[in-house]
């Protein structure tokens, strides 16, 4: 597997983890509250915000090494 197909099952695993996150949130707090997208932020920031950073730099990593190939050739 390379790193495009890893990168690309990373995210699919990262939409999953926010929509079920989603739903426990909304469970336990409900949709009617004040603020709601401000609190669903912080709370999934706080449960996958170091997954998320991460995706956000190889995404970046592979951007740039793609384009310093087609620079470069």
């Amino acid at each position: 597997m390379n790193f495009w197909n890893a990168h690309d099952l990373a995210v699919v695993d990262l939409r999953e983890r926010i929509i079920d996150l989603t739903e426990e949130f909304e469970k336990k707090f409900g949709r009617d509250i004040q603020d709601y997208n401000l609190k669903l932020e912080r709370f999934l920031k706080q449960r996958l915000g170091k997954q998320s950073d991460f995706i956000f730099k190889s995404s970046i990593l592979m951007t740039t090494s793609a384009l310093n190939v087609v620079v470069n050739n």
